[in-house]
């Protein structure tokens, strides 16, 4: 399904060399710039870190010490899984 415009403008650079987006439905956005000029900007949501719950952090930052002391599992092999066919 192909998406839907629902706004087109012309935009500048400022002197500072921003660009503003009229009437952005998002606080934070994803920024991607293709070799082709392309750009795409998508919508992001952050979460509060309060809102992480203490036993995550601590696994995260178990994970952490892991990975910096070397101790991590093998690759994951994501190839059969682009084989998927429609």
């Amino acid at each position: 399904m192909a998406l839907k415009v629902i706004k087109k403008y012309t935009t500048k650079l400022d002197s500072k060399k921003r660009m503003t987006i009229k009437g952005p439905g998002y606080e934070y956005y994803q920024v991607n710039i293709f070799d082709d000029g392309n750009i795409l900007l998508e919508p992001k949501v952050l979460v509060d870190a309060h809102e992480v719950s203490v036993n995550t952090l601590n696994m995260m930052d178990k994970s952490i010490r892991n990975m910096k002391k070397g101790n991590v599992s093998k690759p994951v092999d994501f190839k059969k899984y682009l084989s998927v066919k429609d």
